[in-house]
């Protein structure tokens, strides 16, 4: 079988780790994988290193990157639509909200079959009021026949049921392959204090993750006990945000982007402040560091909350400050969530997934659905 995976870029976040592992189980199965992608920003990590090392063969799409722009994305068409049929994949599998789209669109005038998956969506959350609708149209337009992906229960009923984006036959819901960490040492770590826990926050410095509500939390929580926080990620408002902790006068640190094992061995609890969620990456890799998660019941959190695996609080910093005292606090409470995330982060593993990928092309390449 070969399987064409299409992406805007590949910057190190949770879709193009996903595509890494899959591609590089898949591969171990015997199948064979391309990678169309476009290229990362200046100051973003680029993964095309790690996808090539999975085995899979990596092409650029000119034009294709993070912003939209039209004179680009008409370029990116145009070569999708000749590469596209050139490669003859059994199934085509898009990603990121871009590539999803242009992809799915692709896919229908040369007639192959595609899976997308949403990691997340940019449904609400992202844009204005307006945006949101102009958003879900789109959606709804490019998905036409084709098979998509929500990764937890929460996702499917929010995209599939609420949205109307697809048929409801061709939906699944499958978690993405989330590669465990271990803590990871490191020299900045000897600049934090040890007998002052730590709060941490593990992700893109970008509107829809909130950083700033994040602080407001390590400020509501700071009046109350002794603590450090930890910021480990970039993005565009990080500026902002360090201006918000200065002036909030909290102690913590912002360390750019690092490797997940290094922030987690930092960190006493990790705090999710997200307004939405797909599958949270950065909690389950938090489960396999041994590190409690709190976070607000959005997209694909709703479902940790739900298993056990995170401790759920109302998405506002009085609520999560609470929860954050309580996991500080309860060390019976802190290691019950710890055990219980580390058996659903078992689950999600790339060779846990393996199979059930591989039934899920095969199915769609023989047409079962």
């Amino acid at each position: 079988m070969h399987i064409v995976h299409v992406i805007a870029r590949l910057n190190d976040g949770g879709p193009a780790r996903v595509l890494a592992a899959l591609a590089r189980t898949m591969i171990a199965r015997g199948h064979r994988v391309t990678v169309l992608a476009g290229s990362c920003a200046p100051d973003e990590p680029d993964l095309s290193d790690e996808v090539r090392a999975s085995g899979a063969a990596l092409e650029h799409v000119p034009g294709f990157g993070r912003r939209l722009r039209p004179t680009g994305d008409c370029s990116a068409v145009l070569f999708l639509l000749k590469r596209l049929p050139q490669l003859a994949p059994d199934v085509v599998h898009t990603h990121t909200a871009k590539a999803g789209v242009l992809g799915r669109l692709v896919c229908r005038a040369r007639g192959l079959r595609c899976l997308h998956t949403y990691h997340g969506h940019v449904l609400h959350g992202y844009f204005s009021a307006a945006g949101d609708v102009i958003v879900r149209t789109v959606e709804r337009l490019s998905a036409g026949p084709f098979h998509h992906q929500a990764l937890t229960p929460s996702q499917a009923r929010d995209l599939r049921d609420r949205a109307r984006i697809g048929r409801p036959s061709r939906w699944t819901v499958l978690p993405v392959p989330v590669q465990p960490v271990a803590p990871l040492p490191a020299a900045w770590h000897s600049e934090l204090d040890p007998t002052i826990p730590v709060m941490g926050f593990l992700g893109r410095l970008a509107p829809v993750k909130d950083g700033a509500l994040f602080l407001a939390v390590l400020a509501e929580l700071s009046k109350r006990m002794r603590l450090q926080g930890v910021v480990c990620g970039d993005g565009q408002e990080r500026g902002q945000l360090e201006a918000q902790a200065r002036a909030s006068g909290v102690t913590v640190r912002f360390t750019g982007f690092i490797p997940a094992g290094e922030a987690l061995a930092a960190m006493d609890v990790l705090v999710l402040t997200s307004r939405n969620e797909g599958l949270p990456l950065a909690a389950f890799e938090a489960a396999s560091a041994g590190v409690a998660v709190v976070a607000p019941p959005v997209g694909g959190l709703a479902d940790m909350i739900r298993w056990r695996a995170a401790l759920g609080a109302r998405r506002n910093a009085p609520a999560l400050a609470d929860a954050v005292h309580r996991v500080l606090t309860d060390t019976r409470l802190r290691r019950r969530l710890v055990a219980r995330a580390k058996q659903v982060q078992e689950g999600v593993t790339p060779e846990a997934l393996a199979p059930r990928y591989e039934r899920l092309y095969r199915s769609i390449v023989e047409g079962h659905r």
